[in-house]
């Protein structure tokens, strides 16, 4: 089996690059949503697509970053995004660029559609949507024989967005999905959307984990794109088949897209399977797993489940964060910070440092963070040692070296209740329910849904973040004999790293396999770490 670094150079060495930006006014058609109903869905009905902005990328990779970091992993600073025009993208695809032999690269054609979609509240919006595809110059004639359904992972800054992507200086996980869906064939359109919160509805509030919402909001908005490639730039080929793809919150909703399709007869999708990493497919379970770790590495998940569920979830009507969070996290500002979606994860988790730094000595929000006598709160009284050495203190997110106890978020109440099911009267029972109500519609396997084939899941068995129990609970109420798991047994890899694994490698492989009926070998060995079927 090749090494990581081997196959990270021959996956970056066939796949995404080159953008530059033009306003477009077409006024094209666009998908409305599907029913909720167990018929099959209109494939026809179509008003107000738009273009709002296209282009053409080139992805150029610096071959010595390669030898950077245990297991040689790809780091999204490895890949630069580059905006070219067209003359440069031709200029690329003759051979008549990039011949220092420094840089691997590859062109992309890209759109910004808006799709009409029902939202949380209830009423119709224009939702956006990045389109992309290999530019035809380079990849023959261009005709696509794949679809990719691209769902992407948590995101708390609009800056993430899909449709922002050839904007960003160095590889992000969306252009890691446009990349490694091409990977294996070269010859896939790939339909990344916004999900609603962020892009053309950045003003409203973000219903995360919302399985159904936006497994029907995706699939739109896939339908919409399609519509508008097949109409504006070319047909699909006659054989093209799809498959969804998705890590962390894109796991689960390319799990959910995939129920979505098989419960409502939804074919126009011609979807073969999902490709799911570490997905929280069970919300309820994943709080109920944080109060019996009592370690939140990520504090911002549990804040954004409380947040969405609260802002779009009829459900949820009366309650607010007050409710059920202790007054020191609402303090630190981390729902304003979810809410003006200026700040990315990692910016969050260091204003929580930072925070607990100047008032944890106080009786303030307090983090943990990992230091050479173990994990120790930081705060400002913790800076230095009792000799006034400095602490070297680990602050790195995604690295496990940093976390907060579950009392410091979450009311005693809470998780009384969460814990042993006990009204403490703390929190009134109706809010408890309603919560508890919440979380369980949302899991992928609520309801008496059968699932068909293609469902396929990745999980760390010591993800901090999307805990294991996310995929037991999935075989638990389906099956092992009904879903594909591979277990990640790795005494190293968090839920970040185990994302670069699923993309480097896992993704390109086994999405191959989906689309083929097929599957690679039940046991697969990568940078000294180990896969196996469950």
């Amino acid at each position: 089996m090749k090494s990581i670094k081997k196959s990270v150079v021959w996956v970056l060495s066939s796949i995404i690059v080159a953008v530059s930006f033009s306003a477009c006014s077409n006024d094209l058609d666009t998908i409305e949503q599907a029913p909720s109903a167990n018929v099959e869905v209109n494939n026809n009905s179509i008003s107000n697509v738009r273009v709002v902005a296209s282009g053409y990328v080139r992805t150029q990779v610096n071959a010595k970053a390669f030898s950077r970091g245990e297991g040689n992993d790809l780091k999204p600073e490895d890949i630069s995004i580059i905006p070219v025009s067209e003359s440069q993208a031709k200029a690329f695809t003759t051979g008549e660029a990039g011949k220092d032999g420094k840089s691997a690269a590859s062109m992309y054609r890209w759109v910004t559609l808006l799709y009409r979609c029902k939202t949380a509240d209830g009423s119709q919006k224009d939702l956006s949507e990045l389109v992309v595809w290999p530019y035809y110059g380079f990849f023959g004639d261009g005709t696509p024989n794949q679809l990719v359904v691209g769902c992407h992972s948590t995101i708390t800054s609009d800056a993430q967005r899909p449709t922002n992507f050839a904007n960003m200086s160095s590889a992000s996980e969306v252009n890691m999905l446009a990349l490694f869906a091409n990977v294996f064939s070269q010859k896939a359109l790939v339909i990344v959307p916004d999900y609603e919160g962020y892009g053309s509805t950045v003003n409203d509030p973000h219903p995360y984990c919302n399985r159904e919402l936006t497994a029907e909001q995706v699939v739109t908005g896939v339908k919409a794109g399609m519509k508008w490639f097949e109409s504006e730039i070319t047909k699909m080929d006659k054989d093209w088949s799809g498959v969804a793809i998705g890590y962390s919150q894109g796991g689960a909703v390319s799990a959910g897209v995939l129920r979505y399709c098989q419960e409502h007869n939804e074919t126009s999708l011609r979807l073969k399977g999902a490709v799911c990493g570490d997905g929280p497919y069970d919300p309820l379970a994943t709080l109920k797993r944080y109060i019996e770790m009592d370690q939140l590495y990520m504090p911002v998940a549990p804040a954004m489940l409380l947040k969405g569920a609260i802002d779009t979830d009829p459900e949820m009507a009366g309650c607010a964060v007050e409710d059920f969070v202790t007054e020191k996290f609402k303090a630190t500002g981390i729902f304003e910070m979810i809410q003006n979606k200026q700040k990315n994860t990692d910016e969050i988790q260091d204003a929580l440092l930072k925070y607990s730094r100047d008032n944890g000595d106080n009786g303030g929000f307090t983090m943990k963070a990992k230091c050479s006598e173990g994990f120790l709160p930081y705060t400002k009284n913790n800076l230095v040692d009792g000799n006034g050495k400095k602490r070297d203190f680990e602050l790195e997110n995604g690295k496990g070296s940093n976390y907060c106890t579950v009392d410091q978020c979450l009311k005693a109440g809470v998780i009384e209740y969460f814990r042993n099911g006990t009204i403490t009267g703390e929190v009134p029972e109706a809010k408890l329910k309603a919560l508890e109500k919440s979380l369980s519609k949302n899991a992928l396997t609520d309801g008496n849904f059968k699932p068909g084939k293609g469902f396929t899941f990745f999980h760390s068995n010591r993800d901090e973040v999307v805990p294991f129990c996310n995929l037991e609970s999935v075989r638990s109420a389906w099956g092992s004999s009904n879903i594909k798991a591979l277990s990640y047994n790795s005494g190293t890899y968090l839920h970040v790293g185990t994302g670069t694994a699923f993309f480097t490698w896992y993704c390109g492989d086994y999405v191959s396999e989906i689309l083929k009926n097929n599957w690679v070998p039940c046991e697969d060995t990568v940078g000294g770490r180990f896969w196996s079927r469950n």
